[in-house]
């Protein structure tokens, strides 16, 4: 069962219940997990503990062993491992947590057995190449694996690839800057990866994991935020470009977790990359005089009102989703009790 902690304050807050029946509200809230709750936790976080520690576990017993193995055992020992995860998934049931382990397993194996590769035969590839080549590799894997966390590690592994590419070539086409590449470059990866998500969702709901969308927006707004400081800071003609996309950015997460659905932590981290941006405008205007004291002051009181106005608009948002979930719920609920009543009725006619 779900918990109902919300529910459950806000009966708190109205007097419903009391101190005399807390403890037996918050049992049938079902807040508390009970056994059943913990071993399910427990069985996953074992799961895929231990099928990550599997993975590496490879790639740690190779590197140790190093030269105890000829090159034909050590590609033996890995592609045997690599075979065996893979049988492994389709053996199992497609969408049971044990085949979305032995395909994330699979896929760290084909990482090291590309890292294998290029310090066996010694390529001359550069880095950047290995983590490019190996998210290119394991893209049919997340195509019919149908599991988010396998989409979610091919663009980590394409941003690893990236910040590789720039620090090798020094910049990036008209960006010669190495900080401006990277930060530009892994903004554009990470906004497009995460409109690509959100369109694909609407169809796919296995794409629809709160996890891995909101770990993409909460790096995408790192990085804009992180751009418009930049450029409220040094105000270069290119890092000016960073505060009109900063809004659009914004805007864009507004209509998305606020109009169209509501993400109270996605809202957060809006209000908090709000927050960080007006101060640093503030710091620079009131840290050029010599009163270093009372701008230090008023900084601390834009901030700490930014704060409770943020909370104060969370809060409004949080208890409006709440009215409109129970009336949805009492729309759909009113013509099942008429039902019931008729068929009451015409039972004891």
């Amino acid at each position: 069962m779900d918990s109902h902690r919300n529910e459950l304050i806000d009966l708190i807050e109205s007097n419903v219940v009391t101190d005399e029946n807390l403890e037996q509200a918050v049992t049938l809230a079902n807040i508390i997990p009970n056994d059943s709750r913990w071993l399910t936790f427990l069985n996953q976080l074992c799961l895929w503990t231990g099928s990550i520690a599997l993975g590496l576990s490879v790639l740690f017993f190779i590197a140790f062993n190093w030269l105890e193995f000829g090159r034909f055992a050590k590609f033996a020992l890995v592609e045997v491992s690599l075979v065996a995860a893979v049988i492994s998934y389709l053996i199992l049931k497609k969408e049971s947590l044990l085949a979305k382990a032995s395909i994330t397993v699979s896929a760290i194996l084909v990482g090291v057995l590309l890292a294998l590769f290029g310090q066996t035969y010694q390529t001359g590839a550069d880095p950047w190449q290995l983590f490019f080549i190996w998210a290119c590799l394991i893209l049919p894997w997340t195509m019919t694996a149908r599991f988010s966390v396998l989409w979610l590690i091919s663009i980590i592994l394409i941003n690893v690839a990236f910040i590789l590419y720039i620090d090798a070539h020094n910049g990036l086409f008209f960006l010669h800057d190495v900080q401006d590449s990277i930060l530009w470059g892994l903004f554009a990866i990470n906004f497009v990866s995460l409109i690509v998500w959100q369109l694909a969702s609407v169809k796919c709901k296995w794409l629809q994991d709160g996890f891995s969308m909101r770990f993409i927006t909460v790096t995408v707004a790192i990085l804009i935020t992180i751009l418009a400081i930049i450029s409220v800071s040094e105000g270069n003609m290119l890092s000016n470009l960073a505060v009109p996309m900063w809004v659009i950015c914004m805007g864009l997460g507004y209509w998305v977790y606020r109009v169209k659905s509501v993400e109270l932590f996605i809202l957060a981290i809006g209000c908090l990359s709000g927050i960080m941006l007006i101060a640093t405008l503030f710091i620079n205007l009131l840290f050029n005089g010599s009163e270093i004291i009372s701008a230090f002051l008023l900084l601390a009181l834009i901030i700490v009102g930014l704060g409770a106005c943020s909370a104060w608009w969370l809060n409004s948002v949080q208890k409006s989703t709440k009215v409109k979930s129970f009336e949805q719920d009492r729309g759909e609920q009113e013509p099942l009790q008429e039902q019931v009543k008729k068929e009451v009725q015409h039972e004891s006619e």
